[in-house]
């Protein structure tokens, strides 16, 4: 697992709490799902809770998608999957 890198993240529109993330990772599906893996995205891109984030990762950034919401608790991010 190499970790949450703030240049795979971009901001694709909204407003804080309402944000649009597309995140594309080598890391796994559970790698990124971890609690803690987004904390420094609440400073590089002010990811709150309700934030969206639609996850591409694994083999060639491809292996899953998944759709994630944020739930940032004093600055400690977790995420669940969509259903």
């Amino acid at each position: 697992m190499a970790g949450y890198l703030s240049e795979d993240m971009r901001l694709m529109g909204g407003v804080p709490g309402q944000q649009l993330f597309v995140y594309r990772s080598l890391d796994d599906a559970a790698a990124i799902k971890a609690a803690g893996y987004f904390d420094q995205a609440t400073e590089d891109y002010n990811l709150d809770t309700g934030d969206i984030i639609i996850a591409c990762t694994g083999p060639n950034r491809a292996g899953a998608i998944d759709l994630l919401v944020a739930s940032n608790t004093a600055g400690a991010v977790s995420v669940t999957a969509a259903s």
